[in-house]
């Protein structure tokens, strides 16, 4: 198991941090399972029993960017009738050139009940599209990282180890899941995944660090981690936002295996051999929590008493690098370490406008003045901990408003339900628009994330070859459409604001130095070696 070699804290001594909510400040936004509804009321906070300033009540987005819609910009958001945004429609025309594959088995296909009429069927076209592959969890001998994808926002990450001469890489588990329902109700009622898992916790090779960016059902799932624990208690630690600590402690998991951090602190961990009092300069994996704009909830009274956050990681660049994949270097040519940015689950920016963001039906919708910033969070990070190298963001929000379509499974110009537009709900989910402005905010490509101009023009810097790994969709959807609308969506945002665009490695110069940044969308089980 990895060893402890130092822990930086921020914890404040007179004045708390924006973000903590103490009695005297009782602006506190309460959000939960309505989370992207507007608020009606508010429900009262108690302090989480494992913050360590006993004057915390609660947590809050510090922001302007930060809005939870009103009725009327709900009411205005809605969208009946038939979807003609062009998203969906461009994904599935990839299909036409692509060959008719045999239809997977059942254990390889989505739920959704026209896959059976094979191939051409909604479901068939988002099955052929987003396919469920078996992962692949070796670890090629001088690479810098492999990202792979097991399902909604679940991400492993290996990165080289920090005792060569150990052999085995490190690895980083995000937000995982592997059960059919996220859920309160566990098994019996709640949000159900359209995709199977493409392995189960037991599959996974031992995992050294699991990362947990907040406490809803989709993120911190009881059964997963409990899985993992019981798979790797030899090797594993758990790292989760201030608040969260007991949940895990409460469900068994050891004290000393739970590392609980505020915004901008860090542990250092270091290969257990190497962490002695007389090797200060040993190797060793960073772990920074960071912060998102979002919320937290797990039981009726406790919205917004833990917190949210994202998570970054850096690790040593090995001494050995390929002759394709040159060492970032400053003035002084030391090399910088590889950074792995996770965002969790987060938002960017509130779009009031019904017709944003921009699609292929749509280029240039109705411009009128964001009267929401974007959030800033995203160029702070990158401001105090540089640009990172490998990326994991957001690009739906999941079981949520359609989720309640899906109960009544008729055409969209038949549905009582209406769609409603991305932008309404991107301030606490962005939206692939939204998450291609981000990756060009945090490796170079222009805006402040402050001005509004997020994410355009500029030039590509520290942050050349980057890559995007595509999580948080298709995977608790209930309608295949959503798949290809997510696909097209970000399909089309790249194209239109300069990044590229891969559905693997294979494609292009991705991850091999190339002048990215690049959004690789891969399949559930998919990989990709960087």
């Amino acid at each position: 198991m990895l060893a402890i070699s130092s822990i930086t804290a921020s914890r404040y001594t007179t004045t708390p941090p924006e973000h903590h909510v103490i009695p005297a400040s009782t602006t506190q936004t309460t959000s939960g399972w309505a989370s992207y509804l507007p608020s009606w009321g508010s429900s009262p906070g108690r302090a989480p029993p494992s913050a360590t300033e006993d004057k915390v009540t609660g947590f809050r987005n510090p922001w302007p960017s930060w809005h939870k819609p009103t009725v009327s910009e709900v009411y205005t958001s809605f969208q009946w009738g038939e979807d003609n945004d062009g998203c969906a429609e461009l994904a599935a025309s990839h299909l036409r050139d692509s060959p008719t594959t045999t239809k997977p088995p059942k254990n390889k296909l989505p739920t959704f009940a026209d896959t059976k009429d094979w191939p051409n069927s909604l479901g068939a076209k988002a099955a052929r599209l987003l396919q469920i592959e078996d992962p692949d969890f070796s670890f090629p001998k001088d690479s810098k990282a492999k990202a792979t994808w097991i399902g909604h926002a679940g991400v492993l990450v290996q990165l080289p180890p920090l005792n060569p001469q150990n052999g085995r890489p490190l690895r980083c588990l995000f937000d995982p899941i592997f059960s059919d329902r996220c859920s309160p109700m566990g098994s019996f009622a709640g949000p159900i995944r359209s995709y199977p898992p493409p392995c189960t916790a037991e599959d996974l090779p031992p995992i050294d660090v699991v990362c947990i960016s907040h406490n809803h059902f989709d993120h911190m799932d009881h059964t997963s981690l409990m899985s993992i624990w019981r798979y790797s208690r030899n090797t594993v630690r758990f790292f989760v936002p201030l608040g969260n600590k007991r949940f895990l402690l409460e469900w068994g998991i050891p004290d000393d295996r739970i590392i609980e951090l505020d915004w901008w602190e860090s542990v250092q961990l270091t290969h257990p051999r190497a962490s002695t009092p007389r090797n200060t300069n040993a190797p060793a994996l960073t772990i920074h929590c960071t912060p998102a704009q979002h919320n937290s909830f797990r039981t009726t009274g406790d919205t917004n008493t833990a917190l949210w956050s994202s998570w970054l990681l850096e690790s040593p660049t090995p001494k050995h690098q390929p002759h394709n994949k040159p060492v970032t270097t400053t003035s002084t040519s030391t090399p910088q370490p590889y950074r792995v940015f996770f965002a969790g689950d987060t938002g960017y920016q509130f779009h009031p406008s019904p017709t944003w963001p921009p699609s292929p039906n749509n280029p240039n919708p109705q411009n009128e003045q964001e009267p929401f910033p974007p959030c800033p969070a995203f160029a702070q990070i990158r401001t105090r901990l540089g640009a990172p190298n490998l990326l994991l963001l957001p690009v739906s929000v999941g079981a949520t408003f359609a989720y309640l379509r899906s109960f009544v499974p008729l055409p969209d110009w038949l549905s009582p339900f209406p769609r409603h537009s991305a932008g309404v709900t991107g301030a606490n989910h962005m939206p692939p628009w939204d998450a291609v402005r981000v990756v060009k905010v945090m490796v170079g490509g222009g805006g402040d994330g402050e001005t509004g101009e997020g994410g355009n023009g500029g030039e590509v810097g520290e942050g050349e070859g980057a890559v995007a790994l595509a999580m948080h969709w298709g995977t608790f959807v209930p309608d295949p459409a959503d798949v290809l609308r997510t696909l097209g969506a970000l399909e089309w945002a790249c194209k239109q604001q300069g990044v590229g665009f891969a559905r693997g490695l294979g494609e292009g110069a991705v991850g091999d130095g190339g002048k990215g940044p690049v959004f690789v969308a891969v399949n559930h089980g998919g990989s990709i070696c960087l």
